[in-house]
């Protein structure tokens, strides 16, 4: 029997099972395995110690294929790959036979420098001393489908490291980062000395169980540091599951620019999505989750120039302070300072985000002396019983407010002096659906939106929007959703 229609560098498994004329069915048969090659003449090199691994390595061309049998690989440095350079068609892959089976360990890490198109695929890192991964000076390099449990020594450390000059395009997806105690971020881009690597991507990667809080050094992300942080990194983030992300008052700390965070879930995650340092983020698409018990859960918080916060979930939030649900934050600096400064928040528009049953709504300068400037709070869903749905700690200059739908019950209030126009006061009329509250047929939100944000083209369910958009981050539809909140099983080593 002929088998056509295979993946290169893959491995396949084989078995037969057998049923006679009255349709018995026989015991599947033994299992047999084969590896695909590369293509284009690729080879598949096949290791089983530490030494062979090296020694693959170092010999690896365009096509190679270095397949890990179970075990453990151990050795006091890295395995190295150092001036390495595949093709798109034709990378150089690092895998495990068997998922989770190959233990890099002890002293030992993988290091990349120089190097672009490789694969690093289905390896466990329970390293010690060193990044598990470390990225210098390297391009398209994919790291995919790896488990990432560090054994700890009490030191700062970064788990997996993209960094130095001409760093762009690497992509981290469908792995799992889990406990995580000292201090150090699961991931941490860095660049050269003025420009944060670029246009890379996180996808489908399950964050959890990382702290116990500290004040700093302890984000499970962080994109940039101040010293590049007025230089564009154009990364996104998408499609990621934080929980119990506990580590830092932010989870994810952007300080770079133009970058993206769309369509993550974050549950029961102490702390902050943060635009700390750097200009024209965009937020969207995301879901915050809090059982409404845990202390400190918060959203998103921004300071600097032309960041979009929209089409984003809020519920069950306790954070208030850093640890709001949305906070548009004062500054200590204008428009130039200590780049380790918190820049005044300018042209920030917070639109048609949904916030339910939060501790906090909006706050708006709540510290340092510099308020938000020219920004606009628009067309947002807002419900809650306890304190200012929208709360003003300092009057912001120019601030426009539209087509924002409060709600306070219980002890909460407004917050703010505004007309109807800027923000009704009426019962958005949700409904349950998926343990999520969205707008049912007879909701004033529908089509009720002010203004024009043309980037608003559809809604956290990804469906689109109609002519006159709805109030909040959900659009009236009974289509059937295309971005819902993560669950484990949507994202990590095993997911589709």
């Amino acid at each position: 029997m002929v088998v056509g229609g295979l993946k290169p560098s893959t491995t396949y498994y084989f078995a037969m099972r057998m049923t006679d004329e009255a349709n018995n069915a026989s015991a599947i048969s033994n299992v047999a395995s084969a590896a695909t090659t590369s293509g284009s003449g690729g080879s598949v090199v096949n290791v089983s110690t530490s030494e062979d691994l090296d020694s693959a390595l170092s010999s690896a061309a365009p096509g190679t294929t270095i397949i890990l049998t179970d075990g453990t690989y151990k050795k006091s440095g890295s395995f190295a790959i150092s001036g390495k350079n595949g093709t798109a068609a034709n990378p150089i892959t690092i895998k495990a036979a068997n998922r989770d089976q190959a233990v890099i360990s002890g002293g030992a890490n993988i290091t990349a420098t120089k190097s672009s198109y490789i694969v690093i695929e289905g390896l466990k890192f329970t390293n010690t001393g060193n990044s598990a991964i470390k990225l210098t000076s390297s391009n398209n390099i994919r790291i995919t489908r790896n488990h990432f449990r560090l054994t700890e020594d009490g030191n700062s450390l970064r788990w997996l490291y993209i960094g130095g000059a001409n760093s762009h395009h690497n992509r981290i997806d469908h792995n799992l980062f889990e406990d995580k105690h000292d201090l150090g971020n699961f991931i941490t881009f860095d660049g050269s000395d003025t420009q944060v690597s670029q246009y890379d991507i996180v996808e489908y990667n399950h964050f959890r169980n990382i702290g116990p809080r500290a004040t700093n050094e302890m984000e499970a992300i962080r994109v940039g540091w101040s010293n590049i942080s007025m230089s564009d990194g154009y990364i996104t983030l998408q499609y990621n599951l934080f929980e119990d992300c506990d580590g830092d008052p932010e989870i994810v700390s952007f300080k770079s620019g133009k970058n993206i965070f769309r369509y993550n879930t974050i549950r029961n995650s102490q702390g902050v999505v943060s635009s700390r340092h750097g200009n024209g983020n965009s937020f969207y698409g995301n879901f915050f989750l809090g059982d409404g018990s845990k202390p400190d859960l918060g959203g998103i918080r921004i300071y600097g120039q032309d960041h979009k916060v929209y089409n984003n979930y809020f519920e069950g939030l306790t954070g208030s302070g850093y640890d709001a649900t949305i906070a548009v934050d004062g500054g200590d600096v204008d428009t130039s300072g200590a780049l380790n400064s918190h820049f005044r928040v300018y042209r920030a528009e917070i639109v048609n985000n949904t916030l339910v049953n939060n501790v906090t709504g909006i706050e708006i300068g709540k510290n340092y002396s510099l308020a938000p400037k020219d920004s606009k709070i628009a067309n947002n869903v807002i419900t809650g019983s306890s304190k200012k749905l929208i709360n003003e700690y300092k009057m912001p200059d120019n601030m426009t407010y539209e087509g924002n739908i409060v709600y306070p019950t219980g002890s909460g209030a407004v917050g703010i002096t505004a007309s109807a126009s800027q923000a009704a006061v009426a019962d958005p009329l949700f409904t349950t659906v998926n343990g999520l509250q969205k707008l049912s047929a007879s909701s004033p939100a529908i089509n009720a939106s002010s203004g024009s944000y043309t980037y608003v083209t559809d809604d956290m369910d990804r469906l689109p929007r109609s002519d006159v958009n709805d109030v909040g981050a959900d659009e009236y539809s009974t289509a059937s959703i295309l971005n819902a909140p993560l669950v484990s099983e949507d994202v990590g080593i095993n997911a589709p």
